[in-house]
């Protein structure tokens, strides 16, 4: 079983938002490493509530977790949880404050730098849907200039003291209006609120501090995405010194496929059944979603138009585990050209006197056709 969010943070399944931001407000304050110096257990509890916030509070991802639960979040690629108390402290910025918790005696957290979250599309197959896969994919990202550190300068000797702010960053300006006096405070001018300037710039990045770096990737694609479904690969973002790295999304972008439509977890696609194996019926095979033979028992005397219905050979349902979809296919009836007048005369012969052709209904319009009516569409 998974995690129970809404019992970690104290409040009830149809608590509003507000409710659950003060409910992680409460806990993270009881639990928060400043007030529990050295207790595991605490600090445990303080990313548990962190990651029931992170859940909650997020629209998409509530409605996720209430319909499947934590284990839906993880069979969906769902990003959920943090690397470390850095990473909650950048993502929570507006609740724990720019210095984070401080309480008597403890220690003040400087806000944390994270870097840019970033987006990348990848396509996939219906076979890699059906069986879901590993793959591995090369992201080109900023990051910290090895040669300098980041910094932008070319030593450590090249940086000095922005002297407009006194390496603070800031300004402070005052002004007066008659009687009043008027205060103000702003980055720095000189320094842009760096709070130091660089006499010689790194040659490396050019004084930027951040070169762009090519990555590979690994990600695992659960069985049963959809089209424009997003993973979030946590730590693979923007990097910056001193920092925690943003994060990578994922997009995915199923292929069309030759042989099947798609509809959920439903499969449509053409069955083509040469005359003969449909007057005599028996069995024939097609490739499955998954690239595996599937064995149709054909009725003798199969009519064109005929929909088969395979049960549990569509694909899986996302988060449902053993669930899948259905295989729907629609009968079609090759019928033989190039034939000699002694062979069309034979084939009259032999079919003379025999009703051929089945019941209006199962009269067929292109497959295409029929499945657009099915749903509705055109």
């Amino acid at each position: 079983m998974g995690k129970d969010y809404y019992t970690i943070l104290g409040v009830k399944r149809d608590a509003s938002a507000e409710e659950v931001k003060k409910g992680y407000r409460k806990a993270a304050l009881q639990h928060h490493p400043d007030r529990n110096p050295g207790d595991k257990a605490a600090e445990e509890k303080f990313k548990a509530c962190s990651e029931a916030y992170e859940v909650l509070s997020d629209p998409q991802k509530r409605q996720l977790y209430d319909t499947y639960g934590e284990e839906g979040l993880t069979a969906r690629g769902v990003h959920h949880g943090f690397r470390g108390f850095e990473d909650i402290f950048a993502s929570f910025a507006d609740i724990f404050g720019d210095a984070g918790f401080a309480f008597g005696g403890g220690r003040q957290r400087q806000r944390v730098r994270k870097g840019r979250d970033l987006s990348h599309e990848i396509k996939v197959t219906l076979e890699e849907v059906a069986k879901g896969s590993t793959r591995k994919i090369k992201v080109r990202k900023p990051a910290p200039c090895p040669e300098c550190g980041g910094t932008g300068a070319a030593s450590a000797e090249a940086i000095q003291t922005c002297p407009g702010c006194q390496g603070r960053g800031v300004v402070t300006r005052v002004m007066k209006q008659g009687f009043a006096t008027f205060q103000s405070t702003g980055p720095c001018p000189q320094c842009g609120g760096a709070g130091k300037r660089i006499k010689e710039k790194c040659l490396h990045c050019s004084g930027e501090g951040t070169v762009r770096v090519e990555k590979v990737v690994e990600i695992q694609i659960p069985a049963g995405v959809e089209d424009g479904q997003q993973m979030r690969v946590s730590g693979e973002g923007e990097e910056v010194a001193g920092g925690v790295p943003g994060d990578l999304f994922i997009v995915l972008r199923e292929e069309e496929h030759s042989v099947f439509e798609r509809r959920g977890a439903d499969l449509f696609a053409p069955l083509r059944v040469e005359l003969m194996d449909a007057v005599e019926g028996g069995t024939t095979e097609i490739a499955g979603p998954d690239g595996e033979p599937l064995r149709i028992k054909l009725e003798e005397g199969v009519q064109s138009g005929v929909v088969k219905v395979i049960e549990g050979k569509g694909l899986p349902v996302l988060g449902r585990r053993g669930s899948r979809g259905n295989l729907y296919l629609q009968v079609w009836v090759s019928t033989p050209h190039g034939l000699t007048t002694e062979q069309k005369s034979g084939l009259r012969n032999a079919l003379a006197g025999i009703p051929c052709g089945g019941p209006i209904e199962t009269s067929h319009k292109g497959w295409k056709e029929w499945l657009g009516a099915l749903f509705g569409e055109g």
